[in-house]
């Protein structure tokens, strides 16, 4: 009996150490899983971290690209083309879960490319900038010397214009001691109702600066009512790039010598009225002389 009880005591001690045993392997068992788990907690957690300053970057690199618009339609393409990657990049993240360091890994590379290329079109871009700026400034500095060379030259067009009329004016010829008389048939003055010719009688002083040779002088008069005498229909002649109608004409030969008396005959054709005239000579687009006349 006691035999028995010894043997029973013996298992009954070896199942409490298999069972101390076995809770002791439990109770570690449960200690690793707990720092295990916390561990993944920490890892997960960290892997998530990671992730969201990985989409702000993106976010901000996109920006980045959008900021580098250019003039140049070919770079803004390639700029295009890169936001596109940033914007798939994005969507792949949004689906990515937070366990993969392998994955995290190949986004900060892919990052990376994008942060170089980034660079890349920055440099091209100041360098594209800084070359406008210099072909802004020569233009400008172009536009100045046309401007320059244009006011110059309208200035020098001015003063060969001038220049040519202060000489056309100096060549022209003038009429001096301008009169205008009614004659009869005898050739003495009379009064407008005896009136035969009306004779207008001038001077041309010299002028060495007038062309010489053949010169028609036109006498163009204008009754108290302000119609002008004309010859004929056709009595016309270029005055200003006008015609106007002239009353009488003659012909003279100028050697720039002094030409006195000059006369012009008008043959009174009955349209005479009492009151006052003006009389008008002209020559070569020039008007070279005036006078009031009244007839009584």
């Amino acid at each position: 009996m006691e035999e028995n009880k010894l043997i029973q005591n013996k298992k009954d001690k070896t199942l409490v150490w298999i069972i101390a045993g076995l809770g002791f392997i439990l109770i570690v068992l449960f200690i690793f899983f707990m720092v295990e788990r916390s561990a993944n907690k920490k890892h997960i957690a960290a892997i998530h971290e990671e992730k969201e300053l990985l989409e702000q970057e993106l976010t901000d690199l996109s920006s980045n690209y959008d900021n580098l618009k250019s003039t140049n339609d070919t770079l803004n393409e390639k700029l295009t083309v890169e936001q596109e990657k940033i914007a798939i990049l994005l969507e792949e993240m949004k689906k990515f879960r937070d366990n993969s360091y392998a994955e995290i890994s190949r986004y900060k590379k892919e990052i990376g490319t994008l942060k170089t290329v980034l660079r890349s079109y920055v440099v091209q871009i100041d360098s594209l900038n800084q070359l406008n700026q210099k072909l802004t400034a020569e233009n400008t500095q172009v536009k100045q010397q046309i401007s320059w060379v244009r006011e110059r030259n309208n200035k020098l067009e001015k003063e060969q214009k001038d220049m040519k009329e202060v000489i056309a004016r100096a060549g022209a010829l003038t009429a001096e001691n301008f009169t205008v008389v009614p004659i009869n048939k005898k050739g003495r003055v009379t009064n407008w109702k005896k009136c035969f010719q009306l004779r207008a009688d001038f001077v041309i002083p010299k002028n060495i600066t007038a062309k010489r040779g053949t010169r028609i002088i036109y006498l163009r008069l204008t009754r108290p009512d302000g119609k002008v005498i004309a010859f004929s229909e056709k009595s016309f002649f270029k005055y200003q790039n006008v015609s106007l109608t002239y009353s009488a004409k003659r012909e003279i030969e100028y050697e720039g010598e002094r030409l006195d008396p000059v006369s012009i005959y008008w043959p009174n054709d009955g349209s005479l009225t009492k009151g006052k005239y003006t009389a008008e000579l002209f020559s070569e687009n020039e008007n070279i002389g005036s006078t009031e006349f009244f007839l009584n």
